[in-house]
């Protein structure tokens, strides 16, 4: 019989690449959430439509289940986990928390990054809420039949996704191809000297099925981090020469930026501005063998050829606009198999603050 698998979620850039993995591995696998995009879930996976935050929803779906592994990918604050794992923590051998390496702090003198380095990361209220939920887990399992592992990823990418530090809307990241398609210039933060970390979601989810029913995930902690690290200025000088582009980069401060694109502003003072250096030797002896393949050019590679074969796309015109008007430079632009029209949303975040836009775009558009 197989080990069967229970994914909350499912449909995310990771979790859809662990379903799949999950499943050439060999593992029954079923899917729980809301049903909204699970158009795009692999033949033979069982769906459940739930809404894991409502513990009554849970509970009635939930019933009698058992599971081998639950993969919680969607918790995001403490009392997520309160529902979640207070309601599963007894129909699985193995309860499983995707967290964020960004709970690390992130000091001069905490690197390389273990998994026993300091926590949290205080400059970022992401950062904190997925630290708190840790706790919460830890706490709670002490009553449970189950045990816990708690995952940390940090940046993660696939064909869709380019692992920018400050990227588009989700989905939308042909915006940052045809920006550099078009000669529009992109922007870095302080020189682009920080050093981060890049990780196919491939390499991720190859790592994180050896963690399966693994006896050393027993009430542990990984972050699933790849051997590849780069400054930000390398990042970008590789995505200009993939596109074959001569670069046309504007740097910046971080304090800048923050005034202009409010809505990044945690996520850039309070991790993408820090170095993101990992020591990940805990994984590598948990799951014996474990390669980190996939490199910063193989991954550009994969992501151009799949915008080439795409036959339509999405633009985020308010990143689009909000980067012309940071840099000073730039107009409308309306990019190719566009017909949806972004130019009042781009004309509206390219002249105004961004709080006002935003105000504006709520109630007109």
């Amino acid at each position: 019989m197989k080990n069967n698998i229970l994914i909350i979620g499912g449909t995310g850039t990771l979790s859809s690449t662990v379903v799949r993995h999950s499943k050439v591995a060999g593992y029954d696998v079923t899917i729980m959430n809301r049903g909204s995009r699970n158009r795009v879930v692999p033949d033979g996976v069982h769906i459940c439509k739930c809404d894991v935050h409502n513990r009554i929803d849970l509970e009635n779906v939930i019933k009698d289940s058992r599971f081998d592994i639950i993969i919680d990918f969607v918790s995001r604050v403490p009392t997520d986990i309160e529902i979640s794992y207070g309601t599963l923590q007894n129909h699985c051998k193995q309860y499983i928390f995707i967290s964020s390496a960004c709970v690390y702090r992130r000091a001069e003198g905490d690197f390389p990054i273990k998994e026993d380095s300091p926590k949290p990361n205080k400059d970022w209220n992401y950062n904190i809420e997925k630290h708190d939920c840790e706790n919460t887990l830890i706490q709670m399992s002490q009553t449970a039949e189950s045990y816990y592992t708690i995952v940390r990823p940090y940046i993660t990418y696939d064909e869709e996704r380019i692992p920018f530090g400050i990227a588009p809307a989700y989905k939308y990241h042909r915006t940052i191809i045809e920006r550099i398609r078009n000669d529009k210039p992109m922007f870095l933060w302080d020189e682009g000297k920080i050093t981060t970390t890049l990780t196919h979601v491939e390499d991720f989810a190859k790592a994180l099925v050896g963690l399966f029913l693994n006896a050393k995930a027993e009430n542990q902690d990984f972050h699933i981090t790849g051997d590849f690290r780069y400054t930000w200025k390398e990042f970008m000088l590789k995505l200009y020469e993939h596109l074959g582009k001569t670069p046309q980069i504007v740097y910046l401060s971080s304090k800048e930026i923050s005034s202009v694109m409010p809505n990044y502003k945690g996520m850039l003072q309070g991790d993408r501005n820090l170095d993101a250096i990992f020591d990940n030797s805990k994984i590598k002896e948990a799951v014996p063998g474990l390669t980190f393949d996939i490199d910063l050019d193989e991954g550009l590679e994969r992501i151009l050829k799949y915008y080439a074969k795409c036959s339509s796309y999405d633009y985020d015109y308010m990143y689009d606009a909000q980067i012309d008007r940071i840099v000073h430079q730039g107009q409308y632009v309306q990019y190719i198999n566009d017909d949806k029209g972004g130019k009042k949303l781009y004309m509206l975040y390219r002249h105004l603050p961004f709080k006002l836009a935003k105000r504006i775009n709520k109630f007109l558009f």
